[in-house]
């Protein structure tokens, strides 16, 4: 004996993913949160699959259990710091890392290499690491990394007619839909500090 499903049914089936629940939960916990600041308009730009606009750089260095002496430096994004003081370990780097450059967070991976992830902004998805005199004791290159373009670069080709994906669609028109039907006027619109995403525009 066989089991099928017809049109309608496998329609249905595709359209219950986390994708959708997560885009709408996170766009009605904004809509909740500006209405209850007497707000008539709720604009989000980052922060879903459909809308990220700050991907994150993640850059692993190449020495396990580094150590470096201290006064040595490490440039990221152009600004300097100067290593060591705290200590000379990779535990004592990332404390001094944390908290001095903007948008970047250090950690170590399970093999006790530097973990260095940069959340990028709106406007530039790139990270710079610059010729620092730790670079080698920490396993790091001189180079400018560019982020992967995150899933919201497809959504938007495919809003803007570009890209075809009947996945991509069905989802964003089900997102519309939801909204719609519970009375709010939402559209997309070009996020004009990537270029490349969109933004969801909600008005009630």
């Amino acid at each position: 004996m066989t089991y099928s499903f017809n049109s309608k049914e496998a329609l249905t089936v595709a359209r219950n993913d986390l994708v959708i629940f997560r885009e709408i939960n996170t766009l009605m916990e904004q809509i909740i949160t500006d209405a209850g600041n007497f707000l008539y308009e709720t604009t989000v730009s980052d922060g879903t699959t459909m809308t990220e606009s700050t991907p994150d750089i993640v850059v692993t260095g190449s020495v396990s259990a580094p150590t470096i002496t201290s006064g040595q430096t490490i440039i990221l994004n152009g600004t300097t710091l100067a290593l060591g003081t705290t200590g000379t370990s990779l535990k004592a780097v990332i404390a001094d890392i944390n908290g001095y450059f903007p948008g970047v967070v250090a950690s170590a991976n399970a093999s006790n290499r530097l973990v260095l992830t940069r959340t990028t902004t709106a406007g530039a998805w790139t990270f710079t690491v610059g010729a620092g005199t730790a670079n080698t004791a920490l396993g790091l290159t001189a180079t400018s990394y560019t982020a992967t373009n995150p899933s919201s670069v497809s959504y938007f080709n495919v809003w803007q007619g570009t890209s075809t994906d009947r996945a991509k669609t069905d989802q964003m028109n089900q997102v519309i839909s939801h909204f719609e039907s519970l009375g709010y006027s939402i559209e997309q619109r070009t996020n004009t500090t990537t270029n490349n995403t969109f933004k969801w525009v909600i008005t009630y």
